[in-house]
């Protein structure tokens, strides 16, 4: 058995610009090196999350769409499915003013995403949208990087439980870093949880630690005084 370090992408891995530095690249590497089963838990598409963890130091495993896709090599689950049409035609007709539609739903499953306009705040575009889809019997949540739509239930703590369920796996200790709303189920699944510093305080509140720095830097300094 092992320690699982399951970790967020967006605003975690990545910098401000959503970029991954080979200072990233360099502490995954050390991770696997030193046996931790790495796991990418992200709120996009399950073909992006698959490919980072293709070709970037991990176990290969990846949690897709917040939860509602897990898979393993040619292993696919899709754990919620949504009428993704009537996602986007409401948004069309009755939120146009809040969202734009995002090219990741052509190749999402269970979790619709839209980006938020500019000029609009956050905020008010997840209250408007909750008006439209909680009827629908879908929840909205924010990621800080798209708003989402998907099934109730539909969450990274339940994406987890669910890859170890699939693999048969029982983890010594399960890891847990983002930074979101959408990683706080996830953070209650973990022994151990931590955040970069620009992490909103709902998100701050439900980690163990939270770093110093903000995005890629955060996650560096909680590898290297945590893991590493």
């Amino acid at each position: 058995m092992a320690t699982w370090v399951f970790i967020d992408v967006d605003w975690t891995l990545t910098n401000r610009e959503r970029k991954i530095s080979s200072k990233v690249v360099s502490i995954l590497e050390r991770l696997v090196e030193k046996g931790y089963v790495v796991v990418f838990a992200s709120a996009t598409a399950y073909p992006i999350v698959y490919g980072l963890a293709r070709y970037l130091p991990s176990s290969g495993m990846s949690v897709a769409e917040n939860g509602g896709v897990i898979g393993y090599d040619s292993e696919i689950k899709v754990l919620g499915r949504v009428d993704k049409e009537a996602i986007i035609r409401a948004a069309v007709e009755k939120l146009s003013c809040y969202l734009e539609d995002s090219w990741q739903n052509l190749f999402r499953f269970a979790d619709v995403t839209f980006a938020i306009k500019d000029g609009v705040d956050p905020e008010l575009a997840v209250k408007e949208a909750r008006k439209v889809y909680e009827p629908m019997n879908l929840e909205v949540k924010y990621s800080g990087v798209a708003l989402h739509v998907h099934p109730p239930g539909i969450n990274k703590g339940a994406g987890v439980r669910k890859l170890l369920e699939f693999l048969d796996a029982k983890p010594d200790r399960i890891i847990a870093i983002g930074d979101s709303e959408v990683d706080i189920e996830m953070f209650k699944v973990a022994d151990f949880s931590a955040c970069p510093s620009h992490a909103p305080e709902s998100v701050r509140m439900h980690a163990s630690f939270t770093a110093s720095r903000p995005y890629s830097d955060g996650f560096i300094e909680i590898a290297e005084k945590f893991l590493l």
